[in-house]
């Protein structure tokens, strides 16, 4: 028998977001689940690379209980993903196979070709083992574990005009915020940008939530998009990088994501945690937001304990089924879109994640918990999503999406699906 290491997974508040979720966007920061144990095995224990091809003694049943309309949506979005894509964009490694955008873009046709046939979840299972290579995240521990987190869009009360009621604005992309592009000047930074601003001839970190929001430093420069009640639903905005707004006369549009300062992140309910406000079990949005609304001389330091700053463009109207653009430069679809860490997986790779997840239902209400397993696309990135041992899955938008992306913080495995050779689809 193989002997088995008992791993822990704790999460402080601290770390429960993944930062703005583009850069980045990501989950809104829920209240910590227990510690959860996990057992693995020590023999996957050694050091190797962040991807790594799956041994055929443990592959999963690759089964999907989820509506298979939204993975062929999702397909869709993939193909005009890679017949955009122009020369240049660089390989990477699985293994010891070499994965272009043209392996990927057949992988994909692949895929789409199975769920064209209809096939019943014994044959789906089959032909993926039959037509793909089956490679792995390694995990933080080199074990093949990976935690999961999710993000959603929210849908939030905002006004175009200031009013006694809608007081807090959200600002548009500054002119003078510079991303750069750190690939470009040295190829070990592959997938890494930093923002700031010149500064005497330097390239300085942009301004801070601090400046921005208590010390007005971008009033009167006209930047300002629409308003909201308090600062906590511009907060919840701010980490998930985009959402809906519903305007006093009905009308709904989007807040989508432009930019961020790139500044260190920290979730708001650490803060409050961190400053004995509140106690971390049983914490929540409302129950935080509850706590600045009865003390309103805490908020100043509370909110500046994240110096990250998210920047929108307001489009509208708003597409009810569209989810917002993902970093692959098109929308996200719920349930089966995840983040993951570009430096490690390209844009566009086709996976099947298995994990314990909420059981939530339409009404946002919790079940309990359970197995999960599907499909999904690599279509995003985050700023806490770094390494092979994390995935960040987008759950969409309405009550079941916002109570999900709140609970999931679970263990996992995600599996990297590559067309064989000599299999393409055309």
């Amino acid at each position: 028998m193989k002997k088995v290491t008992l791993v822990m997974f704790a999460l402080a508040l601290g770390g429960c977001a993944t930062g703005a979720r583009k850069a980045g966007p990501g989950a809104a920061c829920p209240p910590c689940p227990p510690v959860i144990a996990v057992a693995v095995s020590t023999a996957a224990a050694l050091p190797s690379a962040p991807v790594i091809l799956a041994s055929t003694e443990t592959l999963p049943v690759f089964t999907d209980g989820d509506d298979l309309k939204s993975l062929m949506k999702a397909a869709l979005l993939n193909r005009s993903y890679f017949q955009g894509l122009k020369d240049g964009v660089p390989s990477y490694t699985f293994g010891t196979r070499k994965i272009t955008p043209k392996v990927l873009a057949d992988s994909n046709e692949e895929f789409i070709k199975i769920l064209e046939s209809s096939p019943t979840a014994q044959d789906l299972d089959r032909q993926v083992k039959e037509k793909f290579d089956i490679f792995q995240l390694a995990g933080r521990d080199s074990t093949g574990t990976v935690v999961f987190s999710s993000y959603y869009e929210p849908t939030l009360e905002a006004s175009l005009k200031p009013t006694r009621k809608y007081k807090y604005p959200i600002y548009a992309k500054p002119d003078d915020l510079i991303t750069v592009n750190l690939e470009e000047f040295n190829d070990k930074f592959k997938g890494e940008k930093i923002t700031g601003r010149v500064q005497k001839g330097a390239l300085v970190p942009y301004l801070d939530r601090e400046q921005i929001d208590f010390e007005g430093a971008l009033d009167g420069k006209g930047l300002e998009l629409a308003w909201f009640k308090d600062r906590a639903d511009i907060m919840d905005l701010h980490i998930e990088g985009s959402g809906r707004l519903v305007l006093p006369d009905g009308r709904v549009i989007k807040a989508k994501f432009a930019s961020t300062n790139s500044l260190k992140f920290k979730g708001w309910l650490s803060a409050l945690v961190e400053a004995g406000a509140l106690p971390r079990e049983g914490i929540s949005h409302e129950k935080g937001q509850q706590y600045l609304l009865d003390h309103p001389k805490e908020e100043r330091k509370i909110m500046s304990a994240n110096k990250r700053y998210t920047f929108f463009k307001l489009e509208q109207p708003a597409d009810p089924d569209e989810g917002p653009a993902g970093t692959y430069g098109l929308p996200l679809t719920g349930w089966r879109s995840v983040a993951v860490d570009n430096s490690i997986v390209p844009m566009g790779t086709l996976a099947f994640m298995r994990e314990t997840s909420p059981d939530v239902d339409e009404n946002g209400n919790m079940l309990g918990r359970k197995q999960d397993s599907r499909f999904v696309f690599c279509q995003d990135t985050g700023g806490a999503i770094k390494g092979p041992g994390r995935v960040d899955f987008f759950a969409g938008n309405g009550k079941k999406a916002r109570t999900f992306a709140f609970k999931l913080w679970d263990p996992g495995t995600l599996h990297l699906l590559v067309i064989k050779e000599g299999q393409a689809a055309f």
